[in-house]
């Protein structure tokens, strides 16, 4: 217990950094494999949908990097992305594909346990005493 009370925020930090790259990941297979199957529909809804995976990539971290420096407006975002990806790892665990199963309960246990650390008080008393 001492050494996630002594290393959570840097944990938080690192799961929220590996949210964004993991986005970033699906993003390029997702647009590398719509033109390799040729499956795009409109090319303007294509486009918009990676601006705005582009545009979440960049706050999911730049809300990890502030989490990390104690910044109080990045408190509450980095929870909420957490609650997001519990919502979207449960389907994944429906899923029937085993690799999809074991993709969700991945997700969702780190998301619960960036949750468990942001939300202990010890934690939380961090970010009130930085002022932002």
């Amino acid at each position: 217990m001492n050494y996630f009370k002594k290393n959570s925020i840097t944990i938080c930090y690192r799961i929220g950094i590996i949210q964004g790259i993991s986005l970033a990941v699906y993003t390029i297979w997702a647009a590398t494999s719509a033109f390799v199957t040729r499956d795009i529909e409109r090319i303007d809804t294509f486009i918009t949908e990676n601006i705005v995976y582009l545009i979440f990539i960049i706050l999911i971290i730049l809300v990890a990097k502030g989490f990390q420096k104690l910044k109080r407006f990045a408190y509450t975002p980095f929870l909420l992305i957490q609650l997001f990806a519990i919502i979207i790892g449960w389907p994944f665990l429906e899923a029937p594909s085993l690799i999809a199963k074991l993709f969700g309960l991945i997700l969702i246990s780190v998301s619960i346990l960036a949750l468990i650390l942001g939300l202990i008080p010890f934690n939380r008393h961090k970010f009130y005493k930085n002022n932002s």
